[in-house]
């Protein structure tokens, strides 16, 4: 079966669904509520079903509704990204765009370095720094083509290779009691306080209390939102951390001690790219990190 369908229709079936009324999706959408009501008749006579249950206070997706909404989120998704692909290469010329956290530039710069000189006939890759907030966010939107993650990370139409991976180590303030140690285990943290960041999922905050491995006790701390934060909250005492090894300062700020730790998880470093991207020359870029990463890793 083929089905003429506009991507439009789509658009105003996710608007509906989200808002939940005729009313305040037509309001979002910036159109009248009769036109939405007519949009969304002439798509359901398309696919031969109802996909809402109107009701006087609102309107709420049948089974088939919520079936073709997942289906058609990820395919606005997937168009979205390709254009906004497609305007970005207009606008600043054929090139791969990756992308990085701050504190993994070095491995950023020296994988798109390397790329360019091995491959001087593909595509050139730049990279460029990206906040990891909307780290993941900017590729699956086609703002980005590949990025290097941090896992763990929403991987929701994401996929990923490793590419390295770093012992994680613990900092203290001077004043701590164990800061006059060679190293650590994590049991040994067990109901002390941490600074929080901001905006993590369950299994984010797992990983960067250390209780993703075993389930210890802990104090929350001041929230925190960059590493500037997080080392002045440990520098004044307010509490205790870990941070991968490659993302400790070279010279670190006075009060500041950094100890090994046995019985936490390691930090993964992962090449990620959209599950939608189908670029060859995307493949070629995760190819070359995958092969050119693997003298690096560091046990």
């Amino acid at each position: 079966m083929r089905f003429d369908i506009d991507l439009k229709h789509l658009r105003y079936l996710l608007a509906v669904a989200d808002e939940g009324t005729f009313t305040k999706a037509a309001e979002h959408l910036g159109m009248t509520q009769p036109a939405l009501s007519r949009a969304i008749r002439s798509l359901e006579d398309a696919v031969g079903t109802a996909l809402f249950i109107r009701a006087p206070h609102g309107a709420e997706l049948t089974e088939a509704g919520r079936m073709l909404s997942q289906e058609a989120r990820s395919l606005v998704e997937s168009a979205d990204a390709a254009l906004t692909r497609v305007a970005r290469f207009g606008r600043e010329g054929p090139q791969l765009r990756v992308t990085a956290r701050g504190c993994d530039i070095d491995v950023l710069q020296q994988l798109v370095t390397s790329y360019n000189e091995r491959l001087p006939g593909e595509l050139p890759a730049r990279g460029g720094m990206v906040d990891w907030r909307v780290q993941a966010d900017q590729v699956r939107a086609g703002e980005a083509d590949v990025t290097l993650l941090r896992a763990p990370f929403d991987s929701r139409d994401l996929d990923s290779d490793l590419i390295r991976t770093d012992p994680r180590v613990a900092v203290l303030p001077d004043t701590h009691p164990l800061a006059g140690r060679e190293a650590i285990h994590r049991s040994e943290l067990a109901g002390e306080s941490f600074p929080v960041w901001s905006n993590l999922t369950p299994a984010e905050m797992k990983y960067w209390l250390g209780t993703d491995l075993t389930d210890y006790d802990w104090q929350p701390g001041p929230v925190v939102h960059d590493t500037a934060q997080f080392i002045g909250s440990i520098r004044l005492g307010q509490g205790v951390g870990f941070l991968p090894a490659a993302h400790v300062p070279e010279h670190l700020p006075a009060g500041i001690t950094v100890l090994p730790v046995v019985g936490l998880s390691p930090s993964q470093l992962r090449i990620t790219w959209a599950t939608s991207a189908i670029s060859p020359n995307v493949a070629r870029f995760v190819r070359h990190a995958t092969e050119h990463t693997t003298a690096v890793v560091t046990a």
